[in-house]
């Protein structure tokens, strides 16, 4: 007879899409190599530039100032086991309470900065995705006016999932204003953009250094972007939680009027089809007076859909709106992620499957709800069983000794024939 070993999914919340997490059994656990830090710090870098560049967007020049800001706040993280924006004074590592104190420690000398996190990645490409997959930090690496950024990654030696990375943004033109001398004469002065909140900068000159950025960029900006492949077709959580009810859901799409174009516009409608012309209803569509945590502004719209998306299918997003009394419609495509190995659909409480030795399956526990997650799963030690995301498990039968076996995750159970060729 078997030994079932009981495994619990950890489920690592952090300041973003939470759908990253490890499981550790009871008898084999799967240790992660520790990263190669300076190698990760360049993927991440190039992620995320090559998402912009392909929205048509300026890229991002590295800023060692902002690296050096951000890499202190990774340390801190996995120093303190935290993850946070904000930092605690007296714990080991405190460098400032909030990102612009932290900037300003290291050197910045703008106050304008935007900071994304992620904790518990195991490398920078879960990192980037997830914090894509969350629309308030995607809205962040896809502000307008910045042109620098610096990242931070840091993992504990002795603890690989006792991660951070850590994204500081900025405006290189708004930080050279700052470091030149008190400006005087007759006009307009705006104050509290610099490191001395009493340093005036000419109105006219700080509104140039933000919009010589935002002319380069698209008007409006789309995410997923058009012809986009390999999109998730999920979305779990973000903190905060823009989809406070729903702890599983379909990956948001989004759209940003860009403000040098745009000074108002008035969303008509905004769908979603799917392959074939069948609409996406079972919706939400959030905008500045919609968004539960007052996040985006007026200019900023995204689209949920409350189920998961397919895997492999093409979607057409529409968005109809109103600007200056011309009615304008954009319509523009993307593709969801093909799995990898033969993907199994589990709708039913008490499912069957027949498995090939030898071969990866991917096992779909298709939501019920909104909250119908994987929270623990019981498997024999002697099968290969790992997570794709909350509700997807790759199952991979290697011993020519198993047998036949049973997945139990909650009320649900799969009973796997195991097979040893081809059917």
């Amino acid at each position: 007879m078997m030994r079932m070993v009981f495994v619990w999914l950890i489920v690592y919340m952090s300041l973003l899409y939470g759908g990253w997490f490890s499981s550790d059994k009871k008898v084999t656990v799967r240790v992660h190599p520790p990263m190669d830090i300076a190698y990760e710090k360049s993927e991440a870098f190039a992620k995320v530039n090559e998402i912009r560049e392909a929205l048509g967007m300026n890229t991002l020049d590295s800023s060692d100032v902002l690296a050096k800001a951000a890499q202190a706040h990774a340390d801190y993280l996995v120093r303190n086991h935290a993850s946070s924006h904000s930092e605690i004074e007296g714990l080991p590592g405190f460098t400032g309470k909030n990102p612009t104190e932290r900037a300003i420690h290291a050197g910045y000398f703008s106050r304008m900065v935007l900071e994304n996190l992620s904790t518990k990645n195991y490398d920078a490409e879960s990192s980037v995705t997830g914090l894509f997959a969350a629309i308030y930090h995607r809205f962040a690496f896809l502000d307008e006016g910045i042109d620098e950024m610096g990242i931070g990654v840091a993992q504990e030696r002795s603890n690989a999932k006792n991660s951070a990375f850590v994204y500081d943004m900025g405006n290189s033109q708004l930080d050279r204003l700052c470091r030149m001398k008190v400006f005087s004469g007759s006009g307009k002065y705006i104050n509290g953009v610099c490191r001395n909140l009493k340093h005036p900068l000419p109105y006219k000159r700080f509104l140039k250094a933000k919009k010589d950025i935002k002319w380069l960029n698209p008007k409006v900006i789309f995410y997923p972007y058009d012809g986009q492949e390999n999109v998730p077709p999920v979305f779990y959580e973000e903190v905060p939680d823009p989809l406070p009810d729903f702890e599983v859901s379909g990956f948001p799409i989004t759209v940003a009027f860009n403000d040098h174009f745009f000074d108002h516009v008035t969303l008509q409608s905004f769908r979603l089809f799917e392959e074939g012309g069948k609409e996406v209803v079972y919706k939400r569509v959030l905008s500045k007076k919609s968004d539960p945590h007052g996040r985006l502004n007026g200019l900023q719209f995204a689209l949920f859909p409350l189920e998961r998306l397919a895997y492999d299918t093409l979607y057409r997003a529409q968005i109809v709106y109103l600007h200056k009394g011309r009615e304008v419609m954009k319509e523009w495509t993307f593709r969801t992620r093909k799995p990898e190995e033969t993907l199994l659909r589990i709708t039913k409480e008490h499912a069957k499957v027949r498995l090939q030795r030898g071969k990866s399956y991917q096992l779909y526990f298709v939501p019920k709800n909104g909250h119908d997650l994987l929270k623990n799963v019981l498997f024999p030690e002697d099968v290969d069983v790992s997570f794709i995301d909350h509700n997807t498990l790759r199952v991979r039968v290697y011993d020519k000794k198993s047998g036949d076996f049973t997945i139990k995750s909650g009320t649900r159970r799969v009973d796997v024939t195991v097979v040893d060729h081809a059917e």
